[in-house]
């Protein structure tokens, strides 16, 4: 039998813990395990956990571990401690609709075909709300800009749409996720854009064209959701030309970069991408023209705002 786990992260999350765990458990896919690991909370999160511990023992499973500092670092280590076919990432503070985990895991299938050893990852968008869920879009991925059709590997080092909450994992893109301990997750956005990215290289991307969770802006969010009107950014691009604006852009595509040097750790990369990724690792050595023909070349596209990449970088 598969075995299929919810990995939670938590850290100081006792507001709206309860709600997610509950919407975690009203699911109508229900053959699965839960696995949380809490980052060192000081207020009243591992009372809650405990008690849903107690209420669904034989299903929950508390790890105690070391302290990782980030939601990043928390993911990381979960995955590295636990064993099963298929693994959700779920964030602590926001709600899950109750057909997530059975449309996520039917799409999961179809885009495995068969052939389980092959690297998937399967998300969805989001319904972005407030505090007290009240809608603020129906897009989570249209507030901030990006594209569900942007997952071509070139395309999500530089633009990853898929919020963790939303992604389902396989067994094998699991594996090559956690197989190498040189991997310097500073240069890691964050675990999200980590699984698609080996997604889109090794294997799948599945996307299930619906709003599957309520995605809470607290404020206190690792990755908030954000949106500006094109006024707002012409002038935030005016205040801040004083202060480098090239630079900041150079720093945007420089950060891609550093992410595709460590994902170039890994082995067996295919040849053709193999070459890609390293020919992006090195381009700032190249003639802008050269840079220009390159990122059009390879699909180094953005949802929106390409002019400036191709422009000054």
């Amino acid at each position: 039998m598969k075995k299929t786990v919810v990995l939670l992260a938590t850290y100081n999350g006792q507001q709206y813990l309860r709600q997610q765990l509950d919407s975690i458990f009203n699911q109508t896919f229900q053959d699965f395990y839960l696995v949380i690991h809490d980052d060192g909370s000081t207020d009243g999160t591992l009372d809650i956990i405990k008690e849903y511990y107690e209420q669904h023992h034989d299903r929950v499973e508390i790890i105690y571990g070391q302290r990782c500092g980030s939601a990043k670092a928390n993911f990381l280590y979960l995955m590295t401690q636990v064993e099963a076919d298929y693994y959700f990432l779920c964030d602590q503070d926001d709600v899950w609709l109750s057909d997530k985990m059975e449309k996520s895991m039917a799409k999961m299938i179809s885009t495995i075909d068969g052939d389980e050893k092959t690297p998937v990852a399967v998300f969805s968008d989001m319904t972005v709300v407030d505090n007290e869920l009240n809608n603020m879009s129906d897009s989570f991925i249209n507030y901030i800009g990006r594209s569900p059709r942007n997952i071509a590997y070139t395309q999500i080092l530089i633009d990853n749409p898929a919020a963790g909450t939303t992604m389902c994992i396989n067994r094998a893109l699991r594996d090559i996720a956690v197989s190498k301990k040189s991997i310097n997750w500073d240069h890691i956005p964050m675990h999200d854009a980590w699984l698609m990215e080996l997604a889109a290289i090794f294997g799948k991307v599945g996307y299930v064209d619906s709003a599957l969770v309520y995605y809470r802006q607290t404020g206190h969010n690792t990755m908030g959701a954000s949106t500006e009107s094109t006024i707002d950014k012409i002038g935030r691009n005016l205040d801040t030309a004083n202060k480098g604006f090239l630079a900041k852009k150079r720093d945007f595509i420089n950060e891609a970069r550093y992410f595709a040097r460590e994902v170039l750790k890994l082995e067996d990369i295919p040849e053709d991408k193999l070459k890609v990724l390293s020919d992006f690792v090195n381009i700032g050595t190249k003639p802008k023209l050269h840079r220009i023909r390159f990122y059009r070349e390879n699909n180094f596209t953005r949802a929106h705002h390409n002019l400036w990449m191709r422009l000054w970088v």
